[in-house]
């Protein structure tokens, strides 16, 4: 059984592994170096004192009741100027052993969800995906996100200069 739920302080070390996976191996992330447990504590820390969403997909024995985090997704701000308050970035990261199994979807469903029970808090919802990840500029769009932009050679990662196009929804 999946459960969606808001991140907790337990969840940081799935959630770091999830992330610094995505760091050594891919492109999702434009972070370089893998990250310390202390990084992910103050990163959540201060999503959470900014009232940004953070939320976790968790796997559940039904028979044992372990649980797995194998997926997580948060908002933080596009830009840190005031005049985009209303403008966010959508960050969603799946276990590379659970990807393609609809976590990320409901994942997103359940952040946009409680988006929009905030009001008028978030206007738009911004994805930046590099264009060689095709998967995601899938999902992006499947899910009603609109292509935007291309900046083209913005990230060097992994000895290649890499393009990074923008996607948009407004909840």
């Amino acid at each position: 059984m999946l459960k969606i739920r808001d991140a907790t302080e337990l969840d940081l070390p799935a959630i770091l592994d999830i992330y610094n996976e995505q760091i050594l191996n891919g492109t999702a992330t434009f972070h370089t170096v893998p990250q310390l447990p202390e990084e992910r504590a103050k990163w959540l820390q201060d999503l959470r004192a900014e009232n940004y969403p953070c939320i976790v997909a968790e796997i559940v024995d039904e028979t044992s009741g372990s649980t797995r985090t194998v997926g997580w997704c948060n908002l933080w701000h596009f830009k840190e100027r005031p005049a985009y308050d209303g403008s966010a970035e959508l960050s969603l990261y799946v276990h590379q052993d659970f990807r393609g199994k609809g976590i990320g979807e409901r994942l997103l469903h359940s952040l946009l969800d409680e988006t929009r029970k905030q009001g008028d808090r978030f206007h738009t919802i911004i994805a930046s995906v590099t264009t060689e990840n095709e998967r995601t500029i899938k999902f992006w769009q499947k899910q009603g996100f609109e292509l935007r932009g291309t900046l083209r050679e913005v990230g060097r990662k992994f000895g290649r200069w890499l393009d990074v196009s923008y996607f948009q929804l407004f909840v």
